[in-house]
């Protein structure tokens, strides 16, 4: 079977663009927030929390790079993929006629999760230099459940829609 078009593989609507600036947006300000602020920063910062929201061990402050490191990985590696739609996995036959919807439908979920994704490192990492200036004593009490809610139902909704 021949493989159907790629067609608009980048941002095609406002709300795209939005959700794609957001996302970088986030990204930008935590690597200009660790270069400009970095020898002010406390030495040592909490490396974990618990599911309680209560910071683990602490750690050497260049952790923070780690995590916008992985930010950064993410955010290229899930657009370089938002833009080939192709090689998604759908629970559907994928034809000429439907394909144009499917991978449009396709590259906007996976634009949201990597804004859900690059959102929730950054607000740990700002919890983490929270917790380290003595601003914080943890993770807000929704955050965990939260995020595992809204993953859940991202992951869930497609399965859904598409099945329709």
């Amino acid at each position: 079977m021949e493989e159907p078009n790629t067609p608009r593989a980048r941002p095609s609507s406002q709300v795209e663009w939005l959700v794609e600036a957001a996302a970088l947006g986030i990204l930008l300000f935590w690597v200009y927030y660790l270069a400009t602020h970095w020898s002010t920063l406390p030495d040592e910062v909490p490396r974990t929390f618990g599911f309680n929201g209560k910071p683990g061990a602490l750690g050497s402050k260049s952790v923070l790079w780690v995590i916008t490191g992985i930010g950064v990985l993410v955010y290229f590696s899930m657009t370089l993929l938002s833009r080939l739609p192709r090689l998604h996995n759908f629970p559907v036959d994928v034809t000429p006629e439907n394909a144009p919807d499917l991978y449009a439908f396709s590259r906007k979920l996976l634009n949201l999760a990597k804004l859900e994704v690059i959102a929730a490192l950054g607000y740990i990492e700002w919890k983490m230099l929270q917790t380290a200036r003595g601003n914080a004593e943890r993770l807000a009490p929704w955050f965990i459940g939260s995020l595992v809610a809204v993953m859940f139902l991202t992951s869930l909704y497609p399965v859904y829609r598409l099945r329709r």
